[in-house]
């Protein structure tokens, strides 16, 4: 824009300098007035740094009508520090930059008294009030990076104070009356009810896929959430209620994944814990919620721990000596069904559905009751055990329950 060099603007800007202090009162009181977030603060502290801060404006405005220019550089740092601690006040950053334009108004209004009406003082006003936008956007991007550097940090600081907490509860250990405060602070009921979510996107183990996952449940919990991404992995920590336990919490979850599937191309899998009562058994409910996510398949992406059936649980968590347990041509078995589309594996269970009845079965699997017959010869001849008898049967339902598990 260049230094503007007539009289009449250095005598503008000499008005201006010597009425800061009035100008000043008035950028303070518009702030409050048309500001919600400003004048919803009493505190007379706040009013009077309000105030201070519209009079740094007033004389930097003046020392950039001299030079010509807008502030640039160090000449922003007051706005600067402004902008990191209205982050940390937690002050809605569009209610920072709206109180910025308010003090433009003012100014400008200023601006137009001290001219006056001859034409001389109109035009320096003109070009005056040409530099208050040039000012006012140099001011507002200066506040509002510093602004959101200090909301990046202040939220790393609260994941790296929420993970500390969450490894503390994991590892097992009685809480203390310090951890037990950290947890309320942070939204946990230190003597309530919890489920623990443990969720990750199949195939995507990178930093953006747990971000949006942590996203996403945190919309699901706004106001108590407690979500944290680590290890690959995103672990919540939700609140359970009378008429929201974890099948509900797995409903939601479902919707949830539903949405992440349509939106962001990622593919959810969870699992969800029982009732935890207090924060001593969160550990618990994680590896609950981890045996829970290890079971989701394809057909249910999201698991509730109370849901899994015992034989399935159990089988998740079968040792090498289990293994070595199972028949010995339980193999040749569970070949035979793999080539038969696990036709044999689905007439075994539903025999056991339905309580060794043949028709029943049958009719369960839309097919004769003499394919049953044949399917449950073949099955004993397979393996040498006859799932006509019940101790049999169950043996051989488990066994196959125990290769699947083994396979995923």
């Amino acid at each position: 824009m260049g230094t503007l060099h007539k009289p009449s603007a250095a005598a503008l800007l000499d008005r201006l300098e010597s009425n800061a202090a009035g100008i000043a009162r008035r950028m303070a009181l518009a702030a409050r007035a048309e500001v919600a977030d400003y004048a919803a603060v009493r505190d007379p502290v706040f009013a009077a740094e309000v105030l201070d801060h519209a009079d740094e404006h007033v004389r930097a405005f003046v020392r950039a009508g001299r030079r010509g220019r807008a502030p640039a550089g160090d000449e922003l740092d007051f706005v600067r520090e402004r902008g990191a601690q209205r982050a940390r006040e937690l002050m809605p950053l569009d209610a920072l930059l709206e109180v910025y334009l308010v003090g433009q108004l003012v100014v400008w209004e200023a601006i137009v008294e001290a001219a006056g009406d001859s034409r001389a003082g109109m035009r320096t006003a003109q070009e005056l009030t040409a530099l208050t936008f040039e000012y006012t956007h140099a001011i507002n991007v200066a506040v509002a990076a510093a602004y959101l550097r200090e909301s990046r940090q202040l939220a790393s600081e609260a994941e790296r104070g929420r993970r500390d907490l969450l490894d503390h509860l994991l590892s097992g250990r009685v809480p203390g009356l310090e951890e037990e405060r950290r947890a309320d602070a942070l939204g946990l009921r230190p003597h309530g009810d919890h489920a623990v979510i443990v969720a990750v996107a199949l195939g995507d183990q990178s930093d953006s896929g747990a971000g949006i996952i942590v996203r996403a449940l945190n919309r699901e919990e706004p106001q108590k959430g407690f979500v944290v991404a680590r290890h690959g992995e995103v672990v919540a920590i939700v609140p359970v209620y009378v008429r929201r336990g974890p099948r509900e919490l797995r409903a939601a979850l479902e919707r949830t994944a539903t949405l992440l599937r349509r939106t962001q191309g990622l593919d959810l899998r969870a699992g969800v814990s029982s009732v935890c009562s207090g924060l001593s058994q969160l550990a618990r409910g994680y590896g609950e919620a981890r045996r829970a996510l290890r079971l989701a398949g394809t057909d249910a992406g999201v698991i509730a721990i109370d849901e899994v059936p015992l034989i399935d649980y159990l089988a998740s968590g079968a040792d090498e000596t289990a293994l070595r347990l199972l028949p010995p041509r339980a193999g040749d078995l569970l070949e035979a069904d793999r080539r038969l589309n696990g036709a044999l594996s689905a007439t075994l269970r539903a025999y056991a559905d339905c309580d060794l009845n043949v028709a029943r079965a049958a009719k369960r699997l839309v097919v004769h009751p003499n394919t049953v017959h044949y399917r449950l010869r073949r099955v004993h001849e397979l393996s040498g055990r006859d799932p006509r008898r019940f101790g049999e049967l169950a043996e051989l339902v488990t066994a196959l329950s125990l290769l699947d598990a083994g396979r995923r």
